[in-house]
């Protein structure tokens, strides 16, 4: 059943509902304003009646005939309504003397109010009728259940044409209304649903493979941001596609170079042109080792981005692993002419020397490779409370780093008494609100800005010439960005062509 079909069913529900729950209170209401009308009625009757009464003993000064003259009246036309009564009232009139001296139905005529079965009632219900303020009699008008609910009963022609006035004008209502409402929802439901529906149409599009699928975007409604999401992840999902394809593309790219030196050195040596020197099987050696770094520096980045690489925690010296590593790379350094400085110190953080080391070495070597002869190349370590702007963690770092804390914490509990505890202590906690921030600048070529967001891209290379002697694999930063997340850190980069490079790299302190 389709979206819209189901909005039409509940609305007609509702409808159906409302209309029950309208009708038992209009049929409610109904019968409660018949009982009041009924019950003015029969007031204003009494009402009439008793000044009838009163009217004939100023006249007669006397209750003779008055019972024939009342029966008279009542069988008579109602000068009021002009018409028939609508049916027999019980009530008694006594005299002075408390007897009974009118009855329509002549049952307890002219018997005394003691004798009836009612007296006890009939004395605290009736009326009095005053002459010239001279107490001449009493009216009783019955009001016993069982007259009331003779009364009150929509068999009278007033009750019934009062009632059934009313349920017309409620029917009819309720029918224009139900109505009016059905086609305002069906106007309405279409309105809902013409965007879902061409949302729903987009992500057909997208399950069959067409990731060019986008839906319009009206509003700022609920629908509207729905649409604005669908948008966002198709155009995540032909990012990944691409970077998928690219992938696939450049790792047969840099396999394929290397495998046809490999292949044209070896039938140059089978054919005897080449003699089988080790002069002659360097070169295979060499593509070789460049192969294994490759499908290693593969490895390393799917098992980081999987959150399943392994990692040796323990408390670690930025400034020493950093100082470590100009060191190997002073003879570059001075070939180069570059001026390097190390400024400044950090606090311990927890982390895996080796990868860090890992990060650090791809950094300082991408800055060495991109800096002319004579430049110049910083690495400032300092302590720091925002490790990105508006100093916000990405929650993709912070789970990464409870989930290599986790795994640290199971492997401790499985290892010695002694090591375990070690392990904890060394492992034990990291200030939230401590950081320690490794920035290495450098005075190169820089980075053009539209290619900043692509560069930690698997294989991707601001020299778009490709020379592998040149840029490397084009894994360095793509790793040392997922290792830097492991950590539960964040990488930054700022350039400008003809500016330098600005790298920061923020990771929690240990307590």
């Amino acid at each position: 059943m389709t979206l819209r079909r189901k909005f039409i069913m509940a609305l007609i529900g509702m409808v159906f509902f409302m209309s029950i729950v309208f009708t038992s209170i209009a049929l409610v209401s109904s019968l409660a304003l018949v009982t009041r009308a009924e019950s003015y009625v029969q007031q204003a009757s009494g009402e009439r009646l008793k000044q009838l009464l009163t009217d004939y003993y100023e006249s007669q000064r006397s209750w003779v005939g008055v019972q024939g003259y009342v029966v008279k009246i009542t069988e008579g036309l109602d000068p009021k309504f002009g018409r028939s009564p609508r049916e027999p009232q019980h009530y008694l009139v006594f005299d002075q003397a408390d007897n009974v001296i009118v009855d329509p139905a002549r049952k307890d005529l002219g018997k005394p109010l003691a004798e009836l079965s009612l007296n006890t009632i009939i004395e605290k219900q009736w009326q009095e009728i005053k002459v010239d303020d001279e107490l001449v009699g009493h009216y009783w008008p019955d009001q016993h259940p069982m007259a009331m609910n003779i009364k009150l009963s929509l068999d009278g022609k007033l009750a019934k044409t009062i009632g059934i006035s009313i349920i017309q004008a409620m029917l009819i209502g309720l029918t224009l209304t139900s109505l009016v409402a059905l086609l305002l929802g069906l106007l309405l439901t279409r309105h809902i649903t013409k965007p879902l529906n061409h949302l729903m149409y987009a992500v057909r599009k997208v399950g069959k493979g067409d990731l060019t699928s986008r839906v319009e975007v009206k509003g700022n409604g609920d629908i509207a941001i729905l649409a604005q999401d669908f948008n966002r992840m198709t155009e995540q999902l032909t990012r990944n596609e691409e970077v998928r394809r690219n992938m696939v593309a450049d790792i047969a790219h840099e396999l394929r170079t290397p495998l046809a030196v490999i292949l044209g050195k070896l039938e140059s040596i089978q054919e005897g042109v080449l003699p089988s020197t080790p002069e002659t099987i360097l070169p295979i050696q060499d593509e070789t080792l460049r192969l294994i770094r490759l499908v290693r520096d593969l490895q390393q980045l799917s098992l980081a981005e999987a959150g399943k690489l392994p990692m040796a925690l323990q408390a670690v010296n930025l400034r020493q692993i950093v100082e470590k590593i100009t060191e190997q790379f002073a003879i570059e350094f001075e070939e180069r002419g570059l001026k390097v400085e190390v400024v400044g110190d950090a606090p311990e953080v927890i982390g895996d020397p080796d990868r860090l080391t890992q990060v650090f070495v791809n950094i300082i070597g991408n800055a060495l490779l991109h800096t002319p002869p004579g430049g110049s190349l910083q690495v400032l370590l300092a302590e720091t409370g925002k490790p990105v702007e508006e100093g916000e963690i990405p929650d993709e770092s912070t789970h990464r780093l409870l989930d290599v804390f986790r795994r640290k914490g199971e492997k401790t509990q499985k290892t010695e008494a002694g090591n375990s505890g070690e392990d904890k202590n060394t492992t034990s906690s990291v200030r939230s609100d401590g950081w320690a921030r490794v920035t290495v600048v450098d005075s190169g070529e820089g980075i053009p800005e539209e290619e900043l967001e692509h560069i930690f891209d698997r294989f991707y290379r601001v020299d778009k010439s490709r020379e592998r002697e040149n840029g490397g694999t084009g894994l360095g930063l793509a790793i040392a960005k997922e290792f830097i997340q492991a950590h539960g850190g964040v990488i930054q980069v700022e350039s400008k062509k003809g500016e330098g490079s600005c790298f920061r790299i923020s990771l929690p302190i240990k307590e």
